[in-house]
């Protein structure tokens, strides 16, 4: 896989993030419990809450990417699907970490005030995201929702992006990872955004709707991804990146480079000619959803490698 020739800049800013997810791992922990103890590691469901809360990041981007390809494409039913989907769940995780889903993996009801003002600021700007999703769906309003998704999805990104902070804080459990395998399993997570950002920039470009994604938004996504995929499928030292810890997670990343340079070639028509038309976005957006499952299985093998014996 080819990178970007601002590799140097790119591996600085990945480093950052891997201190900064480091800081939040390590914060207020004595020195000694930053490696787990294997004789007493357990999953207490806390994992699943910072998976969860990762996921937000994830259909934050997922629905404008979809409700793009809706409102542009005639409702293709890949994409109608994906929206449906991708608002229920969101709204279901929403719930599920203030109120607790033993179905979920989410056992009892939050009570940490920090988590739960977060939890609060990201509901309110869920409300009237979902009520434009809504009207979408209803054929209501649907250019005055689709502004709205397109001006207001970032928000909602950071907005989940500073609840996923916050239950890392909360409930990084050393006894159950290592701030090693924390950084795994958040960098992993992180590509499934990266994924719908794309395919929501792209389809921003596609139809003249800069506040989706320009050229240049997306050449910034891609180049992420593309420095994180080979950094996990490698390993980066200098960012403080292992290589993968078991044959099947770097199989699996192996398969997911393969399908990712697919999906590449669509968009460097994108960035080229700034347009390959309505059937070749849907086709990508279909990709992208197949790279984003890949990523999703991978960050779960990840999540599940760290609750092993070491």
């Amino acid at each position: 896989m080819k990178l970007t020739s601002k590799k140097t800049g790119l591996r600085t800013a990945l480093r950052a993030v891997t201190l900064s997810t480091f800081t939040v791992f390590c914060f207020a922990l004595p020195a000694h419990q930053v490696q787990a103890d294997a004789s007493t590691i357990e999953d207490d469901g806390a994992s699943q809450r910072i998976n969860s809360s990762g996921k937000l990041r994830m259909l934050s981007q997922r629905m404008p990417a979809a409700a793009c390809i809706v409102v542009y494409s005639g409702n293709p039913e890949t994409a109608v699907q994906a929206l449906d989907a991708a608002s229920v769940e969101f709204g279901k995780i929403l719930i599920a970490l203030k109120d607790g889903d033993s179905d979920m993996g989410v056992f009892g009801a939050e009570e940490k005030r920090r988590t739960l003002a977060k939890l609060d600021e990201l509901s309110a700007l869920w409300g009237p995201f979902h009520a434009a999703i809504n009207d979408i769906r209803a054929g209501k309003d649907v250019d005055a929702s689709m502004a709205y998704l397109s001006e207001n999805n970032m928000a909602l990104l950071e907005g989940a992006k500073a609840l996923v902070t916050e239950e890392t804080a909360e409930y990084a459990n050393p006894f159950e990872m290592t701030a090693e395998d924390a950084l795994l399993i958040d960098f992993a997570g992180r590509q499934r955004m990266l994924t719908q950002k794309i395919a929501k920039e792209s389809c921003g470009i596609e139809t003249g709707n800069a506040a989706l994604g320009t050229v240049d938004d997306m050449k910034a996504t891609v180049s992420m991804f593309e420095l994180t995929l080979s950094a996990l499928r490698d390993g980066m030292p200098a960012a403080g990146v292992k290589a993968p810890p078991t044959s099947e997670i770097h199989d699996s990343l192996v398969t997911a480079t393969d399908d990712w340079n697919e999906a590449k070639s669509l968009l460097d028509g994108v960035t080229g000619k700034g347009s390959i038309g309505n059937e070749a976005q849907e086709q990508l957006f279909d990709m992208l959803t197949k790279e984003l499952k890949e990523m999703n299985a991978i960050t779960g093998l990840y999540t599940a490698y760290s609750k092993t014996v070491k």
